[in-house]
């Protein structure tokens, strides 16, 4: 009759195939995909829509041939739109004739594509090669005028003088600024 292991072979698959009602349920749910909750579907819906995350970033401007500025970010974000980028971990570097002249550092940021505007906050700190170094902690860079501002108080730190103000306009191509709001000046 039946001799060998040959013979028992087909006894493995018939017994799986009768034994299906015992153990099926458990291996159905087993291998089904997680259950999504109605809660978590209103949420995703409601939640802006993420264009992209990218992590330790450097992008820079060149006009014609002459780089102007160059930002490196340990993350980069979309905004609410996707003329709005959000940093994290920012330095930026702002070239006159081909050296890096001056140099800002922050801890969080957000540029405005649309309106050419670096806002920076956090620990932000600028220097420049001239040994002038400014903290606060808020500054914005406009592009068009290359031109750096801070309504949220300032320090301004060189080998000579001490200074501090409320605002601040300083222009990066001349090299000259106006601070203004109860000023204290002290020379070294």
């Amino acid at each position: 009759m039946m001799h060998g292991v040959r013979n028992l072979l087909w006894l493995l698959p018939l017994l799986l195939l009768l034994t299906w009602p015992l153990y099926g349920g458990l291996v159905r749910s087993f291998l089904a995909p997680p259950q999504i909750r109605e809660s978590a579907i209103g949420e995703r819906e409601s939640a802006p829509e993420q264009l992209f995350a990218l992590e330790e970033v450097r992008f820079f401007q060149e006009i014609a041939g002459v780089r102007q500025w160059r930002i490196d970010s340990d993350q980069l974000l979309t905004g609410e739109s996707e003329d709005e980028l959000l940093l994290a971990g920012v330095k930026a570097f702002f070239f006159r004739n081909g050296r890096e002249q001056i140099h800002i550092v922050a801890d969080r940021g957000r540029y405005d594509a649309v309106g050419e505007v670096l806002d920076l906050e956090d620990n932000v700190r600028l220097l420049d090669e001239a040994g002038f170094s400014l903290t606060t902690p808020a500054l914005s860079y406009h592009e068009k005028e290359a031109r750096v501002s801070s309504r949220a108080g300032v320090a301004i730190h060189t080998d000579d003088i001490r200074v501090r103000g409320q605002n601040l306009d300083y222009d990066l191509v001349a090299g000259r600024y106006i601070l203004t709001g109860n000023v204290n000046f002290v020379m070294n």
